[in-house]
C-alpha cells in the first residue's frame, strides 16, 4: 500500500494534520530539533521562513554558529530547503497552509521521491548527511592546499 493510500485510510483526525508526518523525521541532534520547531512557529502559509541565521540565533538565544551547524541536518533530512539568503522553505508535508484545499494541492503535487513517508527515510538521511560531511571535508582540504589570498609569494 503506498503512502497516499495509507494516509487516506487513517481516521479523519489524522488527515490534513501536519504533525502526522513528524513520524518520518529521522534522529537529529537536539539543536536541530529546536531549530526546526522554532522555524515551524515562524513560517508563513506554505512554509516559507524569512530569517537569516543571525535572526534564528537571536530567536533561539543561541550563537549563529550553532544554527549554522544545525542547519545541514535539517537540509539532509529534507525537512528544510535553503531557497536563498534569509529564505528557507519548510518541507510541504510539515508546512501549514491557509486552507485544507491548499494543503491537499501542495501534497498532491509532490513527486513520490520528494515525500517524507516514502522509502527508508532514516537510511537516506544518513547517506545525504555523510555526503555533505565528505564534501565539507574535501572543501576544507582544498582550502589548505590553496595559497592564501593577498599574501606575497617569493619570485
Amino acid at each position: 500500500m503506498n503512502a497516499t493510500a495509507r494516509l487516506a485510510n487513517q481516521p479523519a483526525a489524522y488527515q490534513g494534520n501536519p504533525y502526522t508526518y513528524f513520524a518520518y523525521i529521522p534522529r537529529l541532534p537536539p539543536t536541530a530539533y529546536a531549530l526546526l520547531l522554532y522555524m515551524l512557529t515562524q513560517q508563513q502559509p506554505g512554509g516559507l521562513v524569512r530569517a537569516t541565521h543571525d535572526e534564528l540565533a537571536t530567536g533561539l538565544a543561541l550563537d549563529r554558529g550553532v544554527i549554522s551547524r544545525a542547519m545541514p541536518y535539517l537540509v539532509a533530512a529534507r525537512l528544510v530547503y535553503v531557497v536563498g539568503r534569509g529564505k528557507l522553505q519548510i518541507h510541504p508535508m510539515l508546512a501549514v497552509y491557509p486552507t485544507a484545499q491548499d494543503r491537499h494541492a501542495a501534497l498532491s503535487s509532490l513527486a513520490r521521491e520528494d515525500r517524507l513517508d516514502v522509502g527508508h527515510f532514516e537510511d537516506e538521511y544518513e547517506k545525504r548527511l555523510a555526503r555533505h560531511q565528505e564534501e565539507k571535508a574535501r572543501k576544507k582540504a582544498e582550502q589548505r592546499k590553496a595559497p592564501a589570498r593577498g599574501h606575497l609569494r617569493s619570485v
